[in-house]
């Protein structure tokens, strides 16, 4: 597939810290960059709604969510089990910030409600940057090389400002690779027990990811 339009990155976080991306592409290619911080949900809501032609959103919160113990979901325990030596930052569902549930949530049912045709993607950045980079998520020890690792997968300039708006780049990396086949497993399609189901709050969505 030849990616034209626009995708979106969100990291949610608490006052003064949700990160955003916007990228446009055009037949693949990154032809805009736009990567901010704002301080509450709603502005970031108003921001995404004035977006021309925004096809998909990668965003770092639970879309979809367990009725099982602790809230774990089948893709938490996969990650948790593929990357031992980060599993510590896939926590239980239940024992998450409520600004990553509540506000990415709002933000996600809000922007499916104006646009029913919204791909959404879940992401996990920390995990991704192991994933990419083979050490543990640092960003005030890391921000210069953890920008150059996005520089060079987007093949543009990107530079951050603090670790929700990296967080943000690299949602827009992971549903756009699920976009373009890139990555064809989705953790959303992994068996649930017989003892938990998923709840869809905003509808289907993906969890792309490089491999499985």
């Amino acid at each position: 597939m030849s990616l034209t339009g626009t995708v979106l990155g969100y990291d949610p976080g608490g006052n003064d810290a949700h990160g955003i991306a916007t990228f446009t592409y055009e037949c693949g290619k990154v032809i805009d960059t736009s990567i901010q911080t704002f301080s509450t949900a709603n502005e970031v809501i108003n921001q995404a709604k004035n977006i021309r032609k925004l096809m998909a959103i990668g965003v770092d919160t639970l879309t979809y969510w367990s009725t099982g113990k602790s809230g774990w979901r089948p893709a938490d325990r996969w990650l948790r089990k593929q990357y031992p030596p980060v599993a510590n930052s896939i926590v239980s569902p239940n024992s998450l910030f409520g600004s990553m549930g509540l506000n990415g949530m709002s933000v996600l049912i809000a922007l499916k409600e104006a646009n029913p045709d919204l791909i959404i993607c879940e992401t996990h950045p920390k995990v991704l940057h192991y994933e990419f980079d083979e050490r543990e998520y640092d960003y005030l020890s890391n921000h210069q090389s953890m920008d150059t690792l996005l520089s060079n997968i987007f093949e543009t300039n990107i530079i951050t400002k603090n670790d929700h708006e990296w967080d943000a780049a690299v949602s827009v990396h992971a549903v756009t690779q699920g976009l373009q086949q890139e990555w064809e497993t989705d953790l959303h399609t992994l068996p649930c027990s017989d003892k938990e189901r998923l709840i869809k709050p905003c509808g289907d969505t993906h969890y792309w990811w490089p491999h499985i």
